[in-house]
């Protein structure tokens, strides 16, 4: 692992790098679901249309609500699930802040989430990420949602780097292997811990 190739640029996904979206129990409780595995669930999220229709800023909250759970036959209350959906993501992870601020301010540090409008003033103003990186590529703000690769294409002009001075950290490998399709320097990493380690063997930080 590693790479003599000189990283410009460090691109952290969010939810479960620096923010803790919680347990699979957490995850289904959204859903007021029993827990399956954690795969089956996420491949449920990352495969739904009305998530990447919100994801992507195409509809509001509660159009998003009422397809996702008519798509996954959940006949839950919406009004319950849409306060448990806002609520999901915990908080940062301990030492999350202090794991960005710890890499040399001649690194460009950015993200690339998928997120929403219901999470993301959360993420910027109450877990304070607001003003933490130089930029932010928010897939409802894009229009884009990963894995697609045009989401790729376009943070790497944006952010005007050769692809193999990017490195990016996300939970997913699904993710993950879309940014090595487009020569981004990729790692699946969760929590705090790993990505630290990460950062180290990239030279990042020491």
């Amino acid at each position: 692992m590693g790479s003599a190739i000189k990283i410009q640029v460090v691109l952290f996904d969010l939810g479960n790098v620096l923010v803790n979206l919680g347990t699979q129990e957490d995850f289904a409780k959204v859903f007021q679901m029993e827990a399956g595995s954690e795969s089956e669930l996420w491949e449920m999220w990352l495969k739904s249309p009305s998530v990447k229709a919100f994801d992507s800023g195409q509809i509001p909250l509660p159009v998003f609500v009422e397809r996702l759970l008519s798509e996954t036959n959940r006949d839950v209350d919406p009004n319950s699930f849409t306060e448990n959906f806002i609520n999901w993501p915990k908080g940062l992870f301990e030492g999350a802040i202090e794991l960005v601020q710890s890499i040399p301010s001649h690194f460009h540090r950015a993200v690339l989430s998928n997120t929403n409008d219901a999470h993301w003033g959360r993420l910027m103003d109450e877990m304070q990420l607001s003003g933490l990186f130089h930029s932010y590529f928010a897939s409802h703000q894009m229009g884009l949602v990963k894995p697609e690769l045009e989401v790729f294409d376009y943070v790497v002009n944006e952010l005007g780097v050769n692809p193999e001075h990017i490195l990016f950290l996300d939970d997913n490998q699904v993710n993950v292997d879309g940014a090595l399709t487009k020569g981004i320097q990729a790692e699946q990493v969760k929590g705090i811990a790993s990505a630290q380690e990460i950062l180290y063997t990239y030279g990042v930080i020491r």
